[in-house]
């Protein structure tokens, strides 16, 4: 396929417009063509037909880094639903430049947002999203706990281990979706934990103890 604006125009058109494989086939090639196609693709992220903007978002995460400085203005835009899409692309793509705009949207104001940025970060598995995640831990949305949960155990760091206990003693919430924060903890510190043996949970929750203490 070309990369001349007529046969973007024509991909474009049978991503929105066609069946289910002429909506696959178009997406694929869009991917395939890269950075004259993320102009058109940064455009249907702003469909009403959610199949539009995931195939979409599937093209711009094939195209990758062409795609950074779209995405990251997205990423910081108005228009929550765009700005989930941006994330999620951005947490696909996995380039060290989209931190601070992840970093950003764990403090979102709309909890989608936030929830989204902890599973990209998770994806990442950079560790400098670390203490943000630590943060994100305290969320008042339990959706947000749940992936900050799981975005920590991705990154198997054990210094993360007595903050996720203390998630796994204390926190009864459960997601828009019924899974219990409390469990998403403890698993997270059987992950961290199988991957470094030679650290306990009896030796972290020691230093937790500490930790409350010099705060009293």
């Amino acid at each position: 396929m070309k990369r001349t604006p007529d046969s973007i125009r024509q991909l474009v058109q049978e991503l929105q417009n066609g069946d289910e494989f002429s909506r696959a086939q178009a997406s694929f090639a869009l991917g395939m063509l890269g950075e004259a196609a993320v102009a058109p693709l940064i455009d249907l992220l702003h469909h009403e037909d959610r199949d539009v903007r995931m195939r979409a978002a599937w093209a711009l995460g094939v195209i990758g880094q062409p795609a950074l400085p779209a995405l990251l203005e997205l990423a910081e835009g108005d228009n929550s639903a765009v700005r989930i899409e941006a994330i999620r692309i951005l947490g696909v793509i996995g380039e060290g430049r989209s931190l601070n705009a992840l970093f950003h949207a764990l403090t979102d104001p709309d909890p989608r947002v936030a929830q989204r940025a902890a599973i990209a970060l998770g994806r990442i598995g950079d560790t400098r999203a670390f203490h943000p995640l630590i943060i994100a831990l305290h969320h008042p949305a339990a959706d947000v706990r749940f992936a900050a949960c799981n975005a920590l155990a991705h990154m198997n760091v054990a210094d993360a281990i007595p903050a996720l206990q203390e998630r796994a003693e204390e926190d009864i919430g459960r997601t828009s979706w019924g899974a219990s924060v409390a469990e998403a903890a403890q698993r997270a510190i059987q992950e961290i934990e199988a991957s470094n043996p030679h650290v306990s949970t009896d030796q972290f929750a020691r230093v937790r103890d500490l930790l409350r203490r010099s705060d009293v």
